[in-house]
């Protein structure tokens, strides 16, 4: 939209009258408002907001603020005196977008305030402008005291005289991420305990102090995103200075907000690779591993791997592997954003002490109704808000004073992407139970006051008055022992202020450890790893034959860093109750004994005897990597009563698993005269150490001698690759038309050109085969890039022989690669490119790293019109879906994958139309480097024997990176063999789409993608 339109908007705006509205107002105007007959431009409008949401059951919702007060929420505060404080992201990513002008100033973080209590904010006033803060993802207000997450830096403002302009501005931590990416710091909470807990997303490298220099967290291990032991996004607790810190979770992809309860239980979402519809919702076990990557190696999710799922989301989170903590729950696609637990009493009662989130990508505010399941939870979805608008973005929630919700509504055609298609608009909602917004009056001149402000659901009321209370040393005890009788969260909160008073601590320990209520039992152990470490092993005595097993798991984890026999013999009483098929357990007690793994599992082992092979018994061999569990485990997979659907299981745990004879166990299992013999050698071949078995002729044989009877699976293809086996020729050219995984099919097809077998698919396509087993096979050479695949297709499109469908085809694996760029490009220039393949190797070549033929592939094909493109004019134009989904096979279905076709490079686009507006579904085609996927960004890597590789990272470790290129081709490069590395500042998408296509058929493919929406 262009500066002019939106000034227009802004005109009808202040033209139809200011937003001093009140709910009971907007429920009539709402009621008089159709919304579906309302036109685009309309629909947009503040004062019709309402009429598209559907708000649950005896719940009301307003408008509290809009533009032009407000634009682009990223993120909330609520203070004690009731007023919303607001992070702006008016400059979000928009140095990459010609639409939007950038703001010199920078970007703000607003004030907002009803003063006449009519539920509508009616001033609002700048706490701090400043490029430094552009795009900030996270505030948190405390008292005097306003916490700013912001890329690289955590800033903390000071507002010493109350006059709402800071006095200072510090920085607590440095380093995250690089400036304006949404994948770094994310908004810090303030916690019962006292605490500060914060994330960060996988793009922060490290957390550095304001010095620059790398923190070490409490046990003295660098925070740092290296393996060793951390990976990708984190999850940490400090002391509310920043000292103290510790990393209570690691391996997340992109959580947003963490949500804490009053017992300490700690909530939050994650966002998956965009596509593949995997966002979770996490329950938090302390110090656990969740999966975004191989704990061992840091490889991506999509390296095969043995008995990973056939569901996509749940592989990739790594849920088969030992090691990884269970999922809470998954949610499909989306874009989740800010959360809470709802601890107020305005929202009715099944919403209280339940997770609330903001779900962008579905225009959703939900509710996670929570129930215990064995050790650890299941939940599932309650809708709060929805909306018609499917530009309503709600990204944070926050409870006010008085136990209102409010929403931030990022308002805009998509959410996050880094990109933003509108930067004039922005909203903030109230959902409640009354019309009137009644100010809060914290009182904490006494104790009395404060200790009725305790159990605010508001965290600055909760804050202050936890302040005010903790600072009374001993003398807060009878405040404390009121709050206690009344119970729930007034208990809890009570309980974890005793604690913090050094002469009573382990008084309000016991008692929270005797309590009949598991929660509290719970925070009982949760608080003595916090102010009684040197007495924690007795505390756990005092649970670990506790009824629930909830609590049971949390004194497991309370071991992990202990290390003493008691400890063992404890985590050995643990052990022989953990409930078979129970995986919160499980990994609870994994967790526990991850560092001192041979000395509790030893303990347990001498608990139980022989009487380790039961199925309990059999999940800690599987989990617990103790040196005695691998030949264990062998015991276990020799055993003939065994399900193959357990086999491939059992041999992913030897990957996380150390012993000096693994890899002769494992090859003993290659002569095992068992009902399952294929199966155990199939997957015994491919967990064996490469330099193991090249380093002894005789392994070699041994392997070789099994080959044949495994033919055709990924381990056979990675040993015959390995160990450089020849005369595979004809089997590679078998496995490479084959029926099975694409990603195999690509892989053997590789080998065969590096081998010298072209022959049996230069034969093929001589033959009488059909069309489709041909255009199926060209969709696996496309992913090939050797010299010999190349000239193949060359000649291919040379000989013209092919049906039209199957040249296209040609051309378009041709373009896959570099080299075959390249190719692809002379035949274009010297005329050689039939007219009715030009659109298609043209598409290809602008995607290529080469600047002049990615500039100047375009001028082979008749100009279609000029390079500028009016969305708002195209916005008002409908289009035909089923003819733009013709469009879209020609277009894009070589790097999208949309209702099931297509090739899987580019981000999924089968719930594109949930995710995107129309404006933005255009902008994003016409203007792809303006919003670049994170994960998505294209790499040029030259390597040391002159060839070069373009494509996207989806996988790193210490020594190898791995590569995804067009037609969806994956390769493992090793660091030693790359010269150079260097990311684009362009998308692989190719620009200029409106040069190359007519205008109906950019409307009719637009039309297509509105229609592509999973229904969750």
């Amino acid at each position: 939209m262009s500066n002019l339109n939106r000034c227009g908007v802004f005109i009808s705006i202040l033209i139809i009258g200011s937003f001093t509205i009140s709910s009971c107002k907007q429920k009539d105007e709402k009621s008089l408002i159709h919304y579906d007959e309302l036109s685009d431009q309309e629909k947009r409008l503040p004062q019709n907001a309402m009429a598209s949401m559907n708000v649950a059951k005896n719940l009301k919702m307003n408008l509290f603020s809009s533009e032009p007060t407000i634009t682009n929420p990223t993120n909330m505060a609520i203070d004690a005196n009731g007023r919303i404080w607001i992070c702006e992201g008016r400059n979000y990513r928009n140095f990459r977008n010609p639409k939007n002008p950038y703001e010199k100033k920078g970007d703000r973080i607003m004030i907002l305030e009803d003063t006449n209590q009519d539920g509508v904010a009616d001033t609002s006033k700048v706490f701090y402008q400043g490029e430094d803060i552009n795009s900030a993802l996270g505030i948190l207000v405390l008292g005097n005291k306003v916490i700013v997450s912001v890329s690289p830096n955590i800033f903390v403002f000071t507002d010493e005289d109350g006059d709402d302009v800071p006095d200072s501005k510090e920085i607590m931590f440095s380093g995250i991420a690089g400036i304006n990416h949404d994948h770094g710091a994310h908004a810090f909470i303030f916690g019962p305990d006292g605490r500060l807990y914060f994330n960060y997303g996988n793009e922060a490298k490290h957390l550095l102090s304001k010095e620059g220099d790398t923190i070490l967290d409490i046990h003295g291990q660098k925070i740092k995103n290296s393996g060793r032991p951390y990976w990708e996004g984190m999850v940490f607790r400090s002391e509310l200075d920043g000292s103290n810190v510790e990393v209570l979770g690691h391996n997340f992809r992109n959580p947003y907000e963490l949500a804490i309860d009053s017992y300490g239980g700690l909530w939050q979402s994650d966002n998956d690779d965009d596509g593949n519809r995997g966002v979770r919702i996490n329950f938090l076990m302390e110090y656990g591993n969740y999966g975004f990557r191989d704990k061992i190696t840091g490889a991506g999710w999509q390296k095969r791997r043995a008995g990973w799922s056939d569901s996509i989301p749940k592989r990739h989170w790594h849920q088969n592997d030992p090691g990884t903590v269970p999922n809470l729950l998954q949610t499909g696609s989306g874009s989740p954003c800010g959360m809470i637990v709802y601890e107020g009493d305005m929202l009715p009662g099944k919403f209280k002490n339940q997770l609330i989130h903001a779900e962008p990508g579905h225009n959703v505010v939900r509710s996670y109704i929570i129930e215990n399941n064995g050790a650890g939870h299941k939940a599932h979805i309650e809708n709060i808000i929805t909306s018609k608008d499917n530009w309503f973005r709600p990204d944070d929630v926050a409870v006010a004073p008085d136990g209102s919700l409010f929403i931030s509504d990022w308002y805009d055609g998509g959410v996050g992407g880094h990109m933003a298609d509108d930067v004039a608009r922005g909203r903030v909602y109230r959902l409640s139970t009354m019309d009137n917004y009644i100010p809060y009056k914290l009182e904490l001149s006494t104790a009395e006051g404060a200790a009725k402000n305790l159990i605010s659901p508001n965290m600055d009321v909760f804050y202050q008055s936890w302040q005010k209370l903790h600072s009374m040393g001993e003398l807060v005890e009878p405040y404390l022992s009121e709050l206690i009788k009344k119970d729930g969260i007034a208990k809890a909160r009570a309980l974890w202020l005793g604690a913090k008073i050094p002469s009573k601590c382990l008084k309000y320990i016991d008692m929270a450890l005797s309590d009949k209520d598991p929660k509290f039992r719970m925070q009982g152990i949760r608080m003595a790893k916090y102010v009684a470490i040197d007495k924690l092993t007795d505390f756990i005595v005092k649970v670990v034959n506790d009824s629930s097993a909830q609590v049971r798991r949390e004194a497991a984890i309370a071991l992990k860093y202990i290390g003493t026999k008691d400890a063992a013999r404890l985590w050995a009483d643990l052990a022989v109750q953990h409930q078979a098929g129970d995986r919160w357990e499980l990994e609870a007690l994994g967790i526990g004994a991850d560092i001192y793994s041979d000395l509790y599992f030893g303990a347990w082992k001498n608990k139980v005897g022989d009487n380790w092979h039961n199925q309990a018994g059999k999940d800690i061999v599987w989990r617990v990597n103790a040196e005695a569990t691998v030949p264990l485990l062998i015991k276990l997979i020799k055993d003939k009563n065994i399900s193959p659907d357990i086999i491939p299981s059992y041999f992913r745990a030897f990957h996380f698993k150390t012993h000096p004879k693994k890899n002769q166990l494992l090859l003993s299992l290659l002569t095992l005269n068992h009902p399952h013999r294929k199966l155990i050698q199939t997957y015994a071949v491919g967990e064996l150490d490469e330099a193991f078995v090249k380093n002894s002729s005789v392994y070699t044989r041994s392997v070789k001698k099994i080959l044949p009877h495994i033919e055709g699976t990924p381990e056979w293809l990675r040993a015959i690759k390995n160990l450089k086996v020849k005369g595979q020729e004809k089997a590679l050219f078998q496995l490479t038309i084959s029926d099975t995984d694409i990603e195999i099919r690509k892989e053997a097809a590789a080998m065969l050109f590096d081998v010298g077998g072209s022959n049996y698919v230069t034969e093929y396509f001589r033959s009488n085969g059909s069309d489709l087993s041909k255009l199926q096979l060209m969709d696996v050479l496309g992913g090939v890039g050797q010299g010999t695949a190349i000239d193949f297709l060359e000649k291919c499109l040379l000989e013209n022989k092919f049906s039209t469908s199957l040249m296209r085809k040609v051309v378009e694996s041709l373009g896959n690669t570099g080299n075959g760029q390249a190719k692809l490009y002379d035949l274009l220039v010297n005329g050689m490119i039939k007219d009715e393949y030009k659109i298609t190797a043209v598409l290809k070549l602008m995607t290529s790293r080469n600047d002049e033929i990615r500039k100047s592939a375009p001028n082979y094909l008749a100009p279609i019109g000029e390079n500028s493109i009016d969305i708002l004019a195209l916005e008002q134009k409908e289009g035909d879906a089923d003819t733009g989904k013709l469009v879209y096979n020609t277009y894009c279905a070589s790097c999208h994958v949309a209702d099931g076709a297509g090739i899987d490079f580019g981000p999924g686009l089968s719930d594109i139309g949930n995710k995107l507006s129309k404006s933005f579904l255009y902008s994003s085609i016409v203007y792809p480097s303006a919003g670049i996927n994170f994960g998505y960004e294209g790499y040029n890597i030259k390597l040391k024997d002159g060839s070069a590789l373009m494509g996207y990272i989806i996988g790193r470790s210490e020594n190898t990176i791995t590569l995804k290129m067009m037609g969806a081709s994956i390769k493992e490069i090793s660091l030693k063999d790359i010269e150079n590395m260097e990311e684009m500042d362009k998308s692989l998408m190719p620009e200029g789409l409106d040069r190359v296509m007519e205008e109906k058929d950019l409307i009719n493919l637009v039309a297509y993608l509105e229609t592509l929406k999973i229904q969750e």
